[in-house]
């Protein structure tokens, strides 16, 4: 097929371009800046320094299959709103484009929360949860996760979304986990002083790559999460294959109220918190996304958390020169 995507210098794009690029598809990406990653030679670049309707619409030209992968994760930003330009309103901006394009069949990368959990649990089956009381990242990801799903069918579109668990590995794009285990490979103290107990789902990036692809001629929801761990059980494996280190424990209600005090301190200083009180709830609410049906019907096969470690390990040269690169 010839595969568009849009968000190919983010860490999920990023391992995606470079696993597309394996296949004997056809890959165009449309980025800001081609400088900015160090991408295969199969693949076919657009440089648009903004994503406006007319570059969209050029990259869209004798498109198959595209794969929107643009978005920002949950975490603390001063201004709230930027979470709704971002997320749902450059995703209009490209829905309208494609609306007039030839392309007839999308890949949409979502969030395993925008499904109610039942018992503990969260399955493609299970009803939308309401945007009521979530946070403003989660309800832009409600609102465009509708938006999407309503569009295609209404333009007759074979419509894939995808719905990981939190993404390690790959490139250190943000302040996720990616960034939690880079600091215990620099031993930055200061910025790990201390973990606390909390169950979560994660995906290795690559692993997530290897899912979409298999994904591609499917259609409907598909989770896509390899296993439930914890800070501790991190740094644990990791110190098994690296010269890291093991934060000691702490109170959950400490953390909490040192988050506080950090974003306070953070919105008064014009920074970044080590730790933001939105991090906190997703590392204990404790729900558990399923991914059985990309397993079943699609043949996905997940890493385990060691296997995901020494896989980041191995690639890190590659996502430092990357991280070089953007600088």
């Amino acid at each position: 097929m010839r595969i568009l995507l849009f968000g190919a210098t983010g860490q999920i794009g990023y391992s995606l371009t470079k696993a597309l690029a394996q296949t004997t598809h056809h890959i165009t990406v449309l980025v800001r800046d081609r400088t900015k990653r160090p991408f295969p030679e199969t693949v076919r670049v657009f440089e648009y320094r903004s994503l406006n309707p007319q570059a969209f619409r050029q990259a869209l030209g004798g498109i198959d299959h595209v794969i929107y992968s643009v978005g920002l994760p949950e975490q603390y930003m001063p201004d709230t709103n930027v979470f709704e330009r971002v997320n749902l309103d450059l995703l209009k901006t490209f829905l309208a484009e494609m609306a007039n394009s030839g392309a007839s069949a999308l890949t949409y990368i979502s969030t395993y929360e925008v499904f109610q959990a039942i018992n503990g649990v969260i399955r493609e089956s299970h009803p939308v949860v309401s945007e009521i009381g979530f946070s403003p990242y989660f309800q832009s990801m409600i609102r465009a996760y509708r938006l999407v799903t309503d569009f295609a069918t209404r333009h007759d579109i074979q419509l894939v979304t995808i719905h990981p668990a939190a993404v390690y590995g790959g490139l250190n794009t943000g302040e996720g986990f990616t960034n939690y285990i880079d600091n215990l490979l620099h031993k930055r103290f200061w910025r790990v002083p201390f973990v606390f107990d909390g169950r979560f789902p994660v995906v290795h990036a690559d692993s997530l790559a290897e899912a979409i692809i298999a994904s591609l001629s499917g259609v409907g929801a598909y989770i896509v999460s390899e296993q439930m761990t914890t800070l501790k059980a991190i740094a644990s494996v990791l110190r098994q294959h690296a010269d890291s280190y093991v934060p000691l424990n702490a109170p959950v209600k400490m953390a909490s109220a040192g988050a506080t005090v950090l974003e306070w301190l953070a919105r008064f200083a014009g920074t970044r918190p080590i730790m933001a009180r939105v991090q906190i709830d997703f590392i204990t609410q404790g729900i558990e996304p399923l991914s059985e049906r990309i397993i079943d019907e699609r043949g996905w096969c997940p890493r385990t958390l060691d296997e995901g470690l020494v896989k980041y390990l191995e690639n890190r040269p590659a996502a430092t020169s990357a991280g070089s690169a953007r600088a």
